[in-house]
């Protein structure tokens, strides 16, 4: 039995012909040949332009898409590694406000088949993102006509085969703009034999195998996706005994201390805990296990929050002589270009350590599928601000400095969003003139503690 438990996102058979696209742009870490830039109109004097990314590489930001207004102002932008206009969801009425939508699936994974997403577009009353959900969820009409997302929800890893995942279901619906979880309105119909997953996992919980697990043995690869799978389901419906009894029918020993009942309970309320709080600390008191914090406390590091819109050029008190510097810099290491510079970057006042300093980031064009946004660190030398990073400025979700120095500057921390479970870290040092890469790891995240591997830098 394999002792390291996480979360990955889920994974559906994917429609190859959906990804493949006819309006696509492709680049898997590789340079495509056929990458070429598109255009459609679509309508109220809309159009989108798809293609590859100004200064895109095979690292992230290579495609990119944006919707373009009457007047040729870019409303909404989308970039990763591949990108895909779906045509087959466009014009859809997502929110119920008798509009079309847009719909893009963006591959932020680099071709590794584990984070495309639905990016959904309104453009009413005026461009805005609707929201984003893992590819392979599925939309249908209620009896009313208003749409249904139906998402699978993956559970832990470790405990099984990749193709025996264990998940459960959820259902949303568009309200005033945002997705809201309507699962209880469901349960009946999917906590039923009607349900081919709920049918399935019963049929392999039959009474003797459970016999089998009251008895101390280990459960199998179905098993083991069947216990969780119900688990993870009626949780999700609000029927938390249930769910509960079906973590107890897990073996207390299993010959490793990472899979016994009380670490599959941390583990399984860890990844809970963020809708489920309630839940999640009534399993770890039964547990026993303390749960250690999201990222670990042994690292001096200062995570900074997320830049708010109200940061501005002008609230850092930044002149216009400083802002031209500034964006000057930003534009020749950025990987596209915005019609605003002022309306697309953020900007923060920091302390470098023996240096005043300034955080500036991306927020719509210059960001991902998964949240990363390009984001630069200037420096105030005698007369001006400099860019701290010689080529491309790091796209990341989240960032910080470490109390370490060199050279009086402070170590620059940044973390990036694989997927639902990993992200990738990268230490920064200053050289004397820029950041330099330093070290770089892989970090398994919700776990009761993280699993931190240092990995080579590329």
């Amino acid at each position: 039995m394999v002792v390291i438990l996480s979360l990955v996102p889920a994974l559906r058979a994917q429609d190859g012909e959906r990804l493949a696209g006819k309006i696509s742009c492709h680049r898997a870490m590789v340079e495509d040949p056929e990458n070429r830039s598109y255009t459609k109109k679509l309508w109220d004097g809309y159009e989108i332009s798809l293609g590859p990314a100004r200064n895109g590489g095979v690292d992230g930001n290579g495609c990119t898409a944006a919707i373009y207004n009457s007047g040729g102002q870019v409303v909404f932008r989308t970039t990763g590694f591949s990108v895909v206009f779906d045509e087959n969801h466009t014009g859809q009425d997502f929110d119920g406000d008798g509009k079309a939508e847009v719909v893009f699936i963006t591959d932020t994974g680099g071709g590794m088949h584990c984070c495309w997403a639905y990016d959904v577009v309104s453009l009413f009353p005026k461009p805005h993102r609707l929201f984003d959900i893992d590819f392979g969820a599925r939309f249908e009409r209620d009896k009313l006509g208003k749409m249904l997302i139906w998402e699978r929800i993956p559970g832990l890893t470790g405990l099984t085969t990749e193709a025996r995942i264990p998940a459960g279901e959820k259902v949303f619906r568009v309200n005033q703009g945002r997705l809201v979880d309507t699962t209880l309105e469901f349960c009946s119909q999917i906590l039923s034999p009607n349900d081919a997953d709920y049918n399935e996992h019963q049929r392999v919980l039959e009474p003797e195998n459970i016999r089998k697990l009251v008895a101390g043995s280990e459960p199998d690869d179905e098993t083991s996706s069947a216990l969780l799978s119900l688990a993870y389901q009626y949780a999700f419906c609000g029927q938390f005994d249930k769910a509960l009894h079906y973590l107890n029918l897990w073996p207390e020993e299993t010959g490793h201390p990472q899979t016994a009942r009380k670490q599959v309970q941390v583990t399984f309320a860890e990844s809970i805990k963020k809708d489920y709080p309630d839940f999640a600390a009534r399993l770890l008191s039964l547990s026993g296990v303390a749960t250690a914090p999201a990222r670990s406390s042994t690292q001096r590091i200062d995570w900074l929050k997320e830049l708010s819109v109200n940061e501005t050029f002008v609230a850092a008190k930044l002149t216009a002589a400083e802002q031209k510097q500034i964006v000057d810099q930003v534009e020749n290491t950025s990987f596209d270009a915005p019609d605003s510079w002022e309306t697309e970057l953020r900007v923060r006042r920091v302390s470098l350590g023996e240096s005043d300093g300034l955080i500036v980031r991306g927020t719509r064009l210059l960001c991902g599928g998964t949240g990363n946004c390009e984001t630069w660190v200037f420096r105030r030398s005698p007369g001006k601000w400099l860019n701290m990073f010689e080529e491309k400025a790091p796209i990341v979700s989240g960032f910080g400095f470490e109390q370490e120095t060199s050279g009086g500057i402070k170590n620059f921390l940044v973390s990036a969003n694989s997927s639902a479970a990993k992200e990738s870290r990268r230490s920064f040092k200053f050289d004397g003139k820029v950041y330099r890469q330093s070290q770089c790891y892989e970090v398994s995240i919700d776990y009761p503690a993280e699993k931190i591997e240092k990995v080579s830098c590329k």
